[in-house]
């Protein structure tokens, strides 16, 4: 479970998504409050994310509701994304959203929440399955593109990757590598500006994309 009560945000356009995703929260250890907020940009940008935890958002397709997710990240809370069908099989539409964790709304469960926030609160990206082969899809189809630009990493760099690619935390990272977690968390932070993503999530789908890691490698599979 998260290492300390946390406060979470329910930002939702969805009043059922909401008094169902409050009502699991309330099972959730580790959760020691949950605020909700009315889905729309005034709202949304009178949030105080001082003493926030998490933002859960729901399809964050609207301009302001993306920025509310950087913001929300900036001022050090976790956004934690709870995708429909539509917006999990298009993974590129998320390309500019802070996101440090992803729920499918039609596997939402006490379960699964409390997975996915002890994960993020490791350091570690949770993402499900179904997420994740999205990922891969659109790694195959040509449809997708191609960047005209691609990084070149260290050695090292590569090797993390590769790991951040399976899905690790920085802390598994640092251990996988032998190295200290700041050293982890450092070679992250290179990978994400040399491929010019703002997250891991992005970085993942690029370096699949791009074939930048073996393809025997999976994108992560989930933590549940």
């Amino acid at each position: 479970m998260p290492a300390a009560a946390i406060t979470v945000a329910v930002l939702t356009r969805s009043e059922a998504l909401r008094v169902g995703v409050r009502t699991l929260l309330d099972q959730t250890p580790g959760v020691a409050s949950v605020r909700d907020f009315a889905y729309e940009p005034e709202t949304a940008a009178a949030i105080d994310f001082s003493d926030v935890g998490v933002l859960l958002l729901s399809c964050p397709r609207e301009d302001w509701a993306r920025r509310t997710a950087n913001r929300a990240g900036a001022e050090g809370a976790k956004v934690l994304l709870v995708l429909d069908e539509q917006m999990a099989a298009s993974p590129d539409s998320l390309t500019g959203v802070a996101v440090h964790g992803i729920l499918l709304k039609h596997a939402l469960s006490a379960e699964a929440f409390t997975l996915t926030l002890r994960e993020m609160s490791a350091g570690g990206f949770p993402m499900p399955a179904e997420f994740s082969r999205s990922l891969l899809r659109r790694s195959t189809d040509p449809s997708a593109g191609r960047r005209g630009h691609v990084a070149v990493l260290t050695s090292r760099e590569q090797e993390t990757l590769v790991l951040l690619v399976e899905g690790l935390s920085n802390k598994l990272i640092a251990r996988r590598l032998k190295i200290s977690e700041h050293g982890a968390k450092r070679l992250v932070a290179n990978i994400l500006a040399k491929m010019n993503c703002p997250n891991r999530t992005q970085a993942a789908a690029v370096a699949v994309r791009e074939s930048l890691v073996p393809e025997q490698r999976p994108v992560p599979s989930g933590q549940w």
